[in-house]
């Protein structure tokens, strides 16, 4: 895949239903400020077995701005793999459809790979919002905070991150497999990243907001006891 654009900005959606054109409008939000800064952009939205509301949604707010990808993963993760596996971005940004950058993001984000193109880049810190209220603090992996090992017992990262498309083409996200357990995709994704010596850095003066609710995704996780699936190292 030729690379001729700064960032692929990549919308996975599922069934958001009407919360996805807010979405939608965080992400065009983050982008008009990247293109005052002069770079180049595409969007692709990955509708992964997307209800009817969700798909027009999208296509009502973002028109012939995206291109839209139709897959039957099922999977918030290899739906990001789908989306990377068509993007022309140096650097790929993911937002899931029913979460929120702040303006600043892809900004900030592109500044800190520009200098650091090795890394994976994360919002400073998480609000969550709906049925769970939280802050969720984004620790620097090259900080004495981090403890490597505390991966085997926690997450410290979330899968809305920066970095360049060629890590994430490297590193593709394993299928949730709630009949074993395993899960978070993320969580796992953070831990063979790290293992493998990429560092994960907070961009600062950012911030993600991350919904909760009922039947998604994190909760059936969460509901099957989830795991991360032991590297080949640990095994």
């Amino acid at each position: 895949m030729s690379t001729n654009l700064d960032i692929s900005v990549i919308l996975t959606a599922h069934r958001e239903g009407v919360i996805a054109g807010v979405s939608a409008r965080s992400a065009q939000a983050a982008l008009l400020q990247s293109t005052a800064e002069g770079l180049s952009h595409e969007i692709i939205v990955v509708l992964d077995r997307a209800d009817s509301v969700t798909a027009s949604t999208l296509r009502s707010a973002l028109g012939g701005f995206a291109r839209f990808l139709e897959t039957d993963e099922g999977d918030p993760g290899l739906a990001r793999n789908r989306g990377i596996e068509i993007a022309r971005g140096l650097c790929a940004a993911f937002l899931d459809c029913d979460d929120l950058w702040t303006e600043n993001w892809l900004v900030e984000a592109w500044r800190l790979v520009e200098k650091r193109p090795e890394i994976v880049a994360h919002s400073a810190c998480n609000l969550i919002f709906g049925d769970r209220r939280l802050f969720w603090w984004h620790v620097d992996s090259e900080s004495a905070l981090c403890d490597p090992g505390y991966l085997s017992w926690m997450n410290y990262w979330d899968a809305m991150s920066f970095a360049r498309t060629s890590l994430f083409r490297k590193f593709p996200f394993r299928r949730n497999d709630l009949e074993l357990g395993f899960g978070h995709e993320d969580w796992h994704w953070n831990a063979l990243t790290l293992a493998a010596g990429v560092p994960h850095k907070p961009v600062a003066k950012t911030m993600h907001f991350k919904r909760s609710r009922a039947g998604s995704q994190t909760e059936k996780v969460e509901r099957a006891g989830g795991i991360r699936w032991p590297l080949e190292s640990e095994r």
